[in-house]
């Protein structure tokens, strides 16, 4: 399993290989995004991607909601793409990268004490 399994991280994990997929013309692959290839539980992976879709980052997702949760399931990734939203969400946050980089890097040589 994955060290850090945050919303965030495996958001931004999915929405990068979305991104690619588009950018490169190619429909998503199963066997490249699933919980095992992200190392998180099945339940995670099918939550994130609810999450995703809901605040309008991907289409395409079709949920089939069972009870067991465990049982639930999702449409072929092939369906599935990122969204304008989810591409500025993608710029958002890799901007926000660089700076806390430059701001670590900063610190790290800056004698504040």
């Amino acid at each position: 399993m994955m060290k850090n399994n945050s919303y965030a991280r495996v958001a931004y994990k999915i929405l990068q290989y979305l991104n690619a997929c588009y950018e490169h013309g190619e429909f998503p692959n199963p066997d490249n995004i699933n919980a095992t290839r992200l190392g998180i539980t099945f339940q995670q992976f099918y939550q994130t991607l609810k999450m995703l879709t809901e605040d309008g980052n991907i289409k395409g997702v079709i949920f089939n909601d069972t009870i067991p949760p465990d049982q639930s399931t999702l449409n072929h990734p092939r369906d599935w793409r990122i969204t304008s939203k989810g591409i500025e969400y993608l710029e958002e946050n890799s901007l926000m990268k660089k700076a806390y980089k430059v701001v670590k890097e900063a610190r790290d040589w800056l004698p504040l004490h």
